[in-house]
């Protein structure tokens, strides 16, 4: 066959299937409705999510689909969702998306949760029992804040009787993560410790109509905390301006007294740093340029998991609302079939034994030789977006290393540990049988702060800096390396690296007496036999130890040489 045919019969395909390629795209462009003007990079989205892509930097877009009523829809943030049924293919598919206006309502009533759970009952359901739906009524909060949240509650540290600024912000503004329905009606208003009587406020705590109505988050303004005014813009719709933000592309509901989706990225991550990521504000200017207290979004950030190229990437969505069961988000009407995971559970969990036995990996090699035992224990946080421990500056981690004969007591017998790396006192003085683990074999890891004196532990509302911290960030391990006596005789040994999650400093659960942690759950930290959660654990035998008694060495041998030597001179002199 001649190269012209081959070349003819190359064309012909080359046109044949570009044909069939375009013949299955809708073009267009995505534009504001008040303006036309342009909208870049944002999604155009087949009805029930199989296919979407995002306009280029001239608001345009092509989007491969076959078929007939094709029912495609634009988002943007800061524009209500707008649907268009089209026949594929087509071409010149504009889409005309009207901008979300930002309300002042005063007079807007924030939905009851309940109200939503009538048509979303899956999500309710799951919302309801979840750290969100109790942060009104955290009994650690209002133990911190003014020292009435239990019966212990005031001992140790509490804000309003022990900061700093107590006098001169007495509101604080634990309010605006913990109860923000009552922050949003009355912004820099007191935390509402009444949990007899409970408000609105107390009895919603994170509730639905607060995290769909998050117009904006400045990034500039990440370390702000809560909803805070000018760091959060936060939508009071006026009357026929209802607005749901959400992040699935394709909502085409529309009723404007009742519900009218916007697509808002933001609530995959930024969302969580309004309460995730604060830092305090020492100069009490509404900067807060001090230490950070709330660390874990810009930990995710600087992360490779934030990297949307990256193999590791994921957001607070992927890993904290799990995948739902099935894909249906209302009861009402028909919703699309939706592609498994797009649809997210509601319990919003965090540091639940699921996650915790997650989080790390632990690696544990054990050497001996004629007199010494030598451990290294590496953890490696390859599983976790941010740092571990993450979190207020509290939560703590703590490795335990042990090594014991067999049949001895690993706390009260252990072999003798002549390292020092030992754990700090922040791990608890006292007895390491019930959990004050100071001193022993091991590692302490925190973030902890100091006060204008150099004065730590610290809490964050009055940290002017840290102390250290040591814990370990996403994608890097620690290493720490023990030595222990072996027994002057062969044994079976045993060693154990533990390590133990613990939601705060001993010595403060101590002080305020608790037993449950914020939600009324038991508190694993004063909880035999780990006193803390077990994230990882590694156990190994050996057989170990001296064969011979312990003076018999090289010395001991020539002593007995000489000894023996001299009883024979001794014998020969009297003979």
């Amino acid at each position: 066959m001649s190269p012209l045919i081959n070349k003819s019969i190359l064309m012909f395909f080359t046109v044949v299937l570009s044909f069939f390629v375009h013949a299955q795209q809708v073009t267009g462009t995505l534009a504001n409705s008040a303006t036309n003007e342009p909208i870049a990079h944002s999604p155009v989205t087949l009805h029930g999510g199989s296919k979407q892509v995002f306009t280029d930097s001239n608001g345009n877009y092509t989007i491969n689909v076959t078929g007939t009523d094709l029912l495609i829809i634009g988002g943007a943030k800061g524009y209500y969702y707008q649907s268009i049924t089209v026949d594929s293919p087509a071409t010149n598919i504009n889409i005309a998306l009207d901008p979300v206006p930002i309300g002042n309502n005063q007079n807007y009533e924030i939905r009851p949760p309940n109200e939503c759970g009538s048509c979303h009952p899956k999500q309710h359901d799951d919302w309801i029992n979840s750290p969100m739906a109790k942060a009104g009524f955290n009994t650690w909060v209002n133990d911190i804040y003014n020292g009435d949240g239990t019966v212990g509650g005031q001992g140790g540290f509490v804000y309003t009787r022990d900061s700093k600024f107590a006098l001169s912000n007495p509101n604080s503004e634990c309010a605006s993560c913990h109860q923000p329905k009552g922050w949003v009606e009355d912004p820099f208003s007191a935390l509402d410790s009444d949990v007899t009587t409970p408000s609105l406020s107390v009895q919603h705590g994170v509730s639905c109509d607060i995290c769909h109505k998050v117009a904006d988050i400045d990034k500039s303004k990440i370390n702000f905390p809560g909803l805070f005014p000018g760091a959060v813009d936060f939508n009071l719709p006026d009357p026929g301006t209802q607005v749901q933000y959400g992040v699935l592309g394709d909502v085409d509901y529309s009723i404007p007294s009742l519900m009218r989706g916007s697509y808002q990225p933001q609530m995959r991550a930024e969302l969580c740093a309004t309460c995730h990521q604060d830092a305090a504000d020492p100069n009490e200017d509404h900067s807060y340029s001090g230490v950070i207290s709330e660390p874990t979004y810009l930990e995710w950030l600087a992360s490779d998991y934030a990297n949307p190229n990256s193999s590791n990437f994921a957001d607070c969505v992927d890993c904290h609302m799990g995948a739902s069961p099935d894909n249906q988000v209302c009861s009402v009407i028909n919703t699309p079939d939706r592609s498994p995971g797009t649809v997210r559970n509601h319990k919003i969990e965090g540091s639940t034994p699921v996650f915790l036995e997650n989080a790390v990996e632990l690696d544990m090699q054990v050497n001996t030789d004629s007199s010494e035992l030598t451990v290294q224990v590496t953890i490696n946080n390859n599983l976790t977006g941010h740092h571990v421990p993450t979190g207020v500056t509290v939560r703590n981690m703590i490795l335990v290393v042990e090594a014991w004969e067999e049949g001895s007591d690993p706390l009260s017998n252990p072999l003798i540990h002549t390292g020092p790396q030992v754990i700090h006192e922040l791990g608890g003085i006292g007895d390491p049988a019930e959990g004050y683990y100071a001193g022993l074999a091991g590692k302490f890891y925190a973030k902890v702060n100091h006060d204008e004196n150099g004065n730590g532990p610290t809490f964050f509302t009055d940290a002017t800096g840290i102390q250290f911290d040591n814990r370990i960030p996403a994608n890097q391990s620690d290493v720490t390396n023990y030595s222990f006596q072996l027994p002057n005789h062969q044994a079976n040994i045993k060693v154990r690296a533990r390590l133990i999650y613990r939601k705060a400093f001993r010595f403060l659960v101590d002080a305020k007496s608790w037993t449950e942690d914020g939600h009324g759950n038991p508190l694993a930290d004063v909880l035999a036999p780990h006193y803390g959660h077990l994230m990882e654990f590694n156990e190994q035998n050996i057989t170990a130890g001296n064969s011979v008694i312990p003076f018999i060495r090289w010395q001991g041998i020539v002593f007995i040489i000489l000894l023996v030597l001299g009883f024979g001179v001794l014998r020969l002199s009297k003979s």
